[in-house]
C-alpha cells in the first residue's frame, strides 16, 4: 500500500516552478494570529516538498513535533482509505477546493493512544488544479469508546453530499459475497462455526471454508482482525 500510496502522489506532483509561496507565509501568518486557531492544533502540508510546512504550538504540545503517530493496529485501515480518498481527489475531480474530509482514528496523544477527528481542506491548488497547501486541524474526538474504527467521510463543501470514499472506490458489495457478508456478521455476534451452521442451515465444514475466504479477501490473520476491518470498511454494523 505504501508503494501505491507513492505513486499516487508522484502521478499528481505539484510544479514547483508555478508556486507563490508568499501565500504559504500569508496563511501562517492568519492562522498564527488567529484567536479562533490559537488553541487548534493545526498544520499545514505541501503537497510539493510532501512536508508539513507548518504546525502550531498547540499541536506540537498534543501530539509533538513530529507527524501524528497513528495506533499500529489503525494503520492499514488508515493508508486503505487514504488511498481511496486520493484516487477520488484525483480522478476528474476539478473543484477540490470543495472537498472536505473528515476522518477519526487513533493517535498519540501524550503517552497514550487516543481517538481523534481530522478535519482536512485544500488552501491552495498550483495553476492546472493540483492540491499544493492542505489545512489539517486535529481534535481529541469526544467519543473514547469501542469500537475503535478508522472513519473517512468526505464532504463536498458546495453540494452537502458526504460519501465514504472505501464505499466508492473498493465497490465494497463485490469484496465479499452475501454469505461471506451473513457468516461475518454472526462472528461479529460471537457465534462460533457450529452456531453459525445451525443457523444458516449448512455444514461446519462449509461455515469454515466461508471463514478461511473471508481471511484471504480481507487479508487479515484472524477473526477478529476480520470483523474490526469489516467494520471499517463499513460492511458489517456493530
Amino acid at each position: 500500500m505504501n508503494k501505491e500510496y507513492k505513486q499516487l502522489l508522484l502521478s499528481r506532483k505539484v510544479g514547483s516552478n508555478y508556486l507563490d509561496y508568499d501565500l504559504l507565509q500569508r496563511h501562517i501568518r492568519n492562522i498564527s494570529q488567529s484567536d479562533i486557531m490559537r488553541n487548534q492544533a493545526v498544520t499545514i502540508y505541501d503537497n510539493c516538498r510532501f512536508e508539513h510546512v507548518y504546525m502550531s504550538e498547540y499541536h506540537k504540545q498534543l501530539f509533538g513535533k513530529e507527524d501524528t503517530e497513528v495506533h499500529p493496529d489503525d494503520l492499514d485501515d488508515v493508508m486503505k482509505n487514504v488511498l481511496a480518498m486520493l484516487q477520488h481527489v484525483f480522478q476528474g475531480n476539478k473543484n477540490v477546493s470543495n472537498l472536505k474530509i473528515v476522518r477519526e482514528y487513533r493517535a498519540k496523544v501524550g503517552d497514550r493512544f487516543r481517538r481523534v477527528t481530522e478535519t482536512l481542506q485544500v488552501l491552495e491548488t498550483d495553476s492546472i488544479g493540483n492540491i499544493w497547501l492542505a489545512l489539517c486541524i486535529l481534535e481529541i474526538s469526544p467519543n473514547q469508546s469501542s469500537p475503535f474504527t478508522v472513519n473517512y467521510q468526505i464532504i463536498n463543501t458546495a453540494t452537502g453530499e458526504v460519501f465514504s470514499p472505501l464505499a466508492k472506490y473498493l465497490q465494497k458489495e463485490s469484496i465479499l459475497t452475501r454469505r461471506e457478508l451473513e457468516i461475518l456478521n454472526l462472528i461479529a455476534k460471537g457465534k462460533l462455526s457450529k452456531e453459525i451452521s445451525d443457523s444458516l442451515h449448512i455444514s461446519p465444514h462449509t461455515v469454515n471454508t466461508h471463514r478461511q475466504r473471508i481471511l484471504e479477501k480481507l487479508n487479515v490473520d484472524n477473526s477478529h482482525e476480520a470483523v474490526r476491518c469489516a467494520l471499517s470498511l463499513g460492511l458489517i454494523e456493530y
